[in-house]
């Protein structure tokens, strides 16, 4: 999923029966600002804590849970000025519910709202892939291990041109405007936030080509025990962009990293690539990462996050275009989600700043 300087344009095709709802990618139309909710929401917030957690201290444990709620309460950058009504959590892989969890604002977003979680389903992909091919073969790979760090060269994807279309090829096709045989040699082996990436490796390399969302839906559960409560956008099968899911949906699914149950849980960040062109001149086409202007890097379809470089690492992440944001921490013990849906230009930075500063607070009371 692009970003920022990759706004997309609203496009209606209820001729072919694409749903507001089911349309993925950078699709959206003027009914979708208000995004779905669960039926069992509430407008008073909610404000709880899981106070089991084996392995830590309990007067630590709960320190930690104050102290994130304090910052998602406090902090200027978790207003609802700023954000809108959003849901967050944090959480371990032992236990079943969140350690904490809150509903900012009127209650009107949930762990259980239902949003095109847009590039978060990066993440997902590349946990598929690593699944699906095994590490060997995707850093022997060339066409893997480029593709999924974003220096494959197959770029200038445009989104839009995939709503409508029944499966993975017939999207890549239109996305990249029938030029589908070969790289663009002005940015192979260069970073390229570009959809066109996962897309070619779907479509050719990995021979999901005919695949519908529904055939994408079951291969991703029969691989990867995703959540039958994930679907790919039903006329936009994007697999940088389409899935449509929940947090109650994503926390599965990063459990099952931290656990190392998905073999893309032993390699967070392996290979990572430089991804701020002021940190590796010449070698990066575009990167959303500018808006923060940071150094972080970005492994198999997920970023490694650092505010400082160096070296140091300060969360995993896979944040979406409209401000779905989930995490696992530097130590991988800890996950977290911020959950909203906001067509903003740059909803994805003001979530991260946000739900750092509640990671922060976390970490730092532990």
């Amino acid at each position: 999923m692009s970003y920022s300087s990759r706004t997309h344009t609203v496009i209606a095709i209820a001729a072919i029966g694409c749903i507001v709802s089911a349309c993925g990618g950078g699709s959206g139309s003027p009914s979708d600002a208000a995004p779905p909710v669960a039926s069992n929401s509430s407008a008073t917030t909610t404000n709880n804590t899981n106070s089991t957690n084996s392995g830590v201290n309990n007067n630590r444990l709960a320190a930690a849970t104050v102290a994130a709620k304090n910052a998602a309460n406090t902090d200027p950058m978790c207003t609802t000025d700023k954000l809108g009504d959003f849901y967050w959590e944090i959480g371990n892989a032992s236990d079943n519910a969140p350690i904490v969890y809150n509903s900012q604002g009127t209650g009107s977003v949930n762990s259980s709202s239902y949003f095109n979680i847009a590039s978060a389903s990066k993440w997902i992909f590349g946990a598929y892939v690593l699944e699906k091919k095994g590490i060997d073969q995707v850093r022997g790979i060339s066409a893997l291990k480029d593709g999924l760090r974003f220096m494959s060269g197959y770029t200038g994807f445009n989104e839009d041109a995939c709503i409508g279309k029944q499966n993975v090829t017939a999207c890549y096709i239109a996305g990249m405007n029938g030029k589908t045989g070969q790289a663009n040699p002005d940015t192979v082996n260069k970073f390229d936030y570009d959809s066109g990436h996962d897309q070619k490796l779907a479509s050719v390399d990995l021979g999901l080509g005919n695949f519908t969302a529904a055939q994408l839906d079951a291969e991703y559960q029969n691989t990867i025990g995703l959540s039958t409560g994930f679907h790919m956008a039903t006329l936009d099968p994007l697999m940088a962009g389409g899935m449509m899911g929940t947090a109650t949906d994503y926390a599965l699914f990063l459990k099952k990293i931290i656990k190392q149950d998905l073999e893309i849980g032993r390699y967070l960040g392996d290979q990572a690539v430089c991804a701020l062109p002021s940190a590796c001149p010449g070698k990066v086409v575009y990167s959303p990462i500018l808006l923060l202007n940071e150094p972080w890097t970005y492994s198999y379809n997920h970023w490694v996050e650092s505010e400082k470089g160096n070296g140091s690492i300060d969360a995993y992440s896979s944040p979406g275009k409209w401000g779905f944001y989930p995490w696992i921490s530097a130590d991988k013990k800890y996950y977290g989600i911020l959950s909203r849906h906001d067509k903003e230009i740059g909803a994805y930075g003001a979530s991260v700043k946000c739900g750092r500063q509640i990671r922060k607070a976390f970490m730092n009371a532990l």
